[in-house]
């Protein structure tokens, strides 16, 4: 069979469902997948919201005939590919087909430590303590482990840190549940599978992992599609260096006791280094991250800074510390094999934490973060192109990028720098062994939206522009009846926006960070005038379709913050070798982030609706041209008249129909 006899008019879907809607877009890309996998010629496709890019990958993967892996930015769309569109083509499909949810291990339910919580119960919190009855019921039947089945379990759910296991801390076949292991049968279902869906967090731990020689997740495969690809960089980037924090030497901490208690020895100096590492970890911290907000620091900004002269013989007795515990643990007799994995990671945990410190290697950035309670101190790479080209674009011919956000200015040109597609300094040009492929858009945007950018706003530098913004947001509010989303590139503006106005507001407000994600959004669509003021983790992956999201504002351009210690990095070395940072990294780094934020808007061909963009550099400055240029054709306003005629024009249409 052929893409165009399966998604084509008239075709295998067309007739086994009443209400299916051919898209000429959907098969145009479903044959370039196809040409891919046969002509082994890696793809670069941007497939605008709407055009149905799941099946148009996912028809071609079968029609192959090879084992797929199919690697997605989430894991929400990872669930929705293996819950909804997987089920969906094995119920018409031809012939059956086997497929396979592959996630990281700390997803799944670890038996062994599930049975010693059950004998000796242990909750981080009170609130975790209240789920377990749930999880008592849900283990009993689970096939799967996966920890995605328990309903209502939070994301922060803290107990299962010890209800799942990490590499480091598995017994292997040691353990007394190894044949029946959620683990183990997974991977023995996705040894046996056609496709198997991952998303990009486990793909590039286990091509991390390849690099040591052991422990590899993922079986051999033919072809790699990545969905969400926008996203492959920085996931990449934070499986390729080094990290330690404050939860990593915890858990360690509590692996060791474990075991001790479970092979029931005595560990008296065991004991007592333990407790030596716990105080030297929280004097550490303590020192390193002392006077610290959320966010990223430099590291070597802090050692040079006033608490240097503290944090450098804390961090002297902590590396000790871990000496003496990685002795203790090898005098002790009783631990047998057990003994030698403990041993392995503490070394390595002093090897990453002496790496970070010393901070001598130039293809590093080093930096502290600060984030949900947790300290963190990071070496990342700061250019990926050569690891990238090695590991990923060499090593596989049969090779599928994809996302509705690839391109900027009409050309792939930034997505391909990331990757180190068509970077010269290597001696080979693959840029040439590339296809690529832009869709037209599906949606009408110019019968179905309008970008507004009032010409006259003050730039967001002049203390004006909050006056300003405070203003229009107010007239939008009253103009479409909220259903709106606000959202801002930071908490500091989004907050001084929402003091102004909620109270003048006459809908429901909603403001990020007051309840979880998930509850925000079910409140927001419940209320079709509700409003919603939220940062960049509403930019992309929310999905709302109908009257309930009618407004979208966006305060400013998304540039990344100069500040960050990994994006200052990056820019500082293309502008060392002879480029320009702000030119070929930040205006279409922002520009992609925009057009995410757009794309919140339009998500059938029955909505309609507002973008306002709050600046007026788009309009003044010789890069907003590229802004412009990366969003949807929709017709653009400067006024706030001509917005008015057209919103008015709209629902004079709708209420006609």
């Amino acid at each position: 069979m052929t893409v165009d006899e399966i998604l084509g008019a008239g075709g295998l879907l067309s007739k086994a469902l009443e209400r299916y809607e051919f898209r000429p877009q959907q098969v145009k890309m479903g044959n370039a997948v196809t040409e891919a996998l046969r002509r082994r010629r890696p793809l670069i496709v941007e497939a605008a919201t709407g055009t149905g890019k799941t099946l148009a990958y996912l028809v071609p993967a079968l029609l192959s005939g090879k084992r797929v892996v199919i690697s997605t930015g989430t894991k929400a769309l990872q669930e929705q590919l293996f819950h909804k569109d997987i089920p969906f083509l094995q119920k018409h499909w031809p012939s059956k087909f086997e497929a396979v949810l592959l996630k990281g291990r700390r997803n799944y339910l670890c038996k062994l430590r599930f049975d010693q919580m059950r004998d000796s119960p242990n909750f981080r919190s009170r609130d975790d303590a209240r789920m377990w009855p749930k999880i008592l019921s849900w283990a009993k039947y689970t096939q799967t482990g996966d920890r995605a089945e328990i309903n209502g379990l939070p994301d922060d759910f803290a107990t299962w840190n010890d209800l799942s296991v990490g590499a480091e801390a598995c017994l292997g076949q040691k353990c007394p549940h190894f044949d029946e292991c959620h683990i183990t049968n997974v991977r023995k279902k996705a040894s046996e599978a056609q496709v198997i869906v991952v998303n990009h967090h486990l793909f590039f731990a286990d091509l991390a992992l390849k690099d040591t020689g052991f422990g590899e997740i993922l079986p051999e495969f033919d072809a790699l599609i990545f969905d969400e690809a926008h996203h492959v960089e920085s996931v990449a980037t934070s499986y390729f260096g080094m990290q330690m924090s404050n939860f990593k030497i915890r858990e360690l901490v509590t692996d060791i006791t474990r075991a001790i208690e479970n092979e029931d020895i005595v560990a008296d100096a065991i004991n007592d280094a333990l407790t030596g590492m716990e105080k030297t970890s929280a004097a550490f911290f303590s020192v390193a991250t002392f006077g610290l907000y959320e966010g990223r620091y430099n590291m070597n900004e802090i050692m040079e800074g006033t608490a240097g002269p503290m944090i450098k013989p804390a961090a002297a007795d902590l590396l000790d510390s871990m000496d003496e515990l990685k002795r203790a643990i090898q005098k002790t007799t009783g631990l047998g094999e057990i003994a030698v994995r403990l041993v392995g990671r503490c070394a390595e945990q002093r090897s990453d934490l002496s790496f970070i410190l010393d901070a001598s290697d130039e293809k590093y950035v080093y930096f502290v973060e600060v984030r949900d309670k947790g300290f963190y101190l990071q070496a990342s790479p700061i250019d990926l192109a050569k690891l990238l080209r090695d590991k990923l674009l060499k090593a596989h011919d049969r090779l599928v990028f994809t996302s509705a956000t690839l391109a900027t200015g009409g050309n792939f040109k930034f997505f391909e720098d990331r990757l180190g597609i068509n970077d010269k300094r290597f001696g080979d040009d693959l840029s040439k062994s590339f296809d690529r492929l832009i869709l037209e858009p599906v949606f009408d945007y110019t019968q179905q939206a309008m970008v507004y950018v009032p010409r006259r706003l003050p730039p967001p530098n002049d203390p004006a522009w909050i006056d300003g913004v405070c203003t229009i947001v107010e007239y939008l509010l009253d103009l479409t009846q909220g259903r709106a989303f606000v959202l801002f590139t930071s908490y500091a503006n989004m907050n001084k926006v929402f003091e102004r106005l909620v109270p003048k507001i006459p809908y429901k407000v909603l403001k990020q960070g007051e309840k979880p994600k998930r509850e925000l959004l079910d409140e927001f669509r419940s209320d079709t005038h509700s409003v919603l003021f939220a940062t960049s983790s509403f930019w992309e992956g929310v999905d709302v379709e109908g009257e309930a999201l009618s407004l979208v504002i966006i305060d400013k351009l998304p540039f990344a913050s100069p500040s960050d210690p990994l994006t200052k990095a990056r820019l500082d070395l293309i502008d060392s070798n002879g480029g320009s940072s702000f030119h070929s990294f930040s205006v279409p780094s922002a520009a992609l982030t925009l057009k995410q934020g757009f794309g919140r808007l339009i998500r059938s061909k029955n909505d309609r609706g507002i973008v306002a963009i709050l600046d007026s550099r788009i309009l003044n400055k010789g890069y907003g041209r590229h802004f412009i240029d990366s969003l949807p054709p929709a017709p653009l306003a400067h006024n706030a008249s001509q917005v008015k005629a057209w919103w008015t024009s709209i629902q004079a249409e709708q209420e006609a129909d």
